[in-house]
């Protein structure tokens, strides 16, 4: 099952989301990421977070189309991101795709990709999407799908990673180790369409994006 969030960062184009929304996606929303569903007309199936940031008028209208709504206090240790991953995980999900999950406040930025390590560590693939990156991180393996000459960055979030090993890549690694603090994996390209990347132990960020 594929759980799609739509958080409250900046979606330049709301577009993104038609194009990416497919029939069997179970869509939650994190709070004011509702008025991006609102303008392109599309209805979530669930509302998470404190409902701080949204805007009354576009609740009002998402109530009167039986919207489930998961309301917690202000007053919580969890962001409304987090509470809408945890939900996707207890819900089955298999794959979850963030739109929204990159802003202007760079603390819930790093909060939310570093979240993508609580799916990875319940084998669920996460994916943060905006219009110039895709955002993973793997303690495993991923194969990343593209067009040649894609950029591809590899940025440990751990202190260490070992045993990397890239196939499809311009610059490849065997069993090579990356430290946290170095620029060694940054901008590496397709040679192809696509690019396989493993890992023995460690978290990785792994990101195609473009400028």
């Amino acid at each position: 099952m594929r759980v799609l969030i739509i958080g409250n960062g900046n979606i330049a184009n709301t577009k993104i989301i038609q194009n990416i929304l497919k029939p069997n996606d179970i869509i939650l929303c994190c709070d004011g990421g509702s008025k991006y569903l609102f303008e392109e007309g599309i209805i979530p199936h669930y509302i998470i977070g404190d409902l701080d940031s949204s805007i009354p008028q576009i609740i009002q209208f998402f109530e009167t189309k039986g919207v489930i709504f998961k309301k917690f206090n202000r007053k919580k240790d969890e962001t409304d991101m987090e509470l809408c991953i945890d939900f996707a995980i207890s819900l089955g999900a298999s794959q979850i795709i963030i739109l929204g999950g990159i802003g202007t406040r760079l603390d819930h930025t790093l909060t939310n990709i570093n979240l993508l390590i609580k799916a990875e560590n319940s084998n669920v693939k996460a994916t943060i999407i905006d219009d110039n990156n895709e955002i993973n991180i793997i303690s495993s393996s991923i194969e990343i799908n593209g067009k040649k000459g894609d950029l591809i960055s590899l940025i440990p979030i751990s202190t260490t990673v070992n045993g990397i090993n890239t196939t499809g890549l311009e610059y490849p690694l065997t069993n090579a180790t990356m430290t946290i603090g170095k620029s060694l994996g940054v901008s590496n390209v397709l040679e192809d369409i696509k690019a396989n990347i493993s890992i023995k132990d460690g978290y990785l960020l792994v990101i195609k994006s473009k400028d």
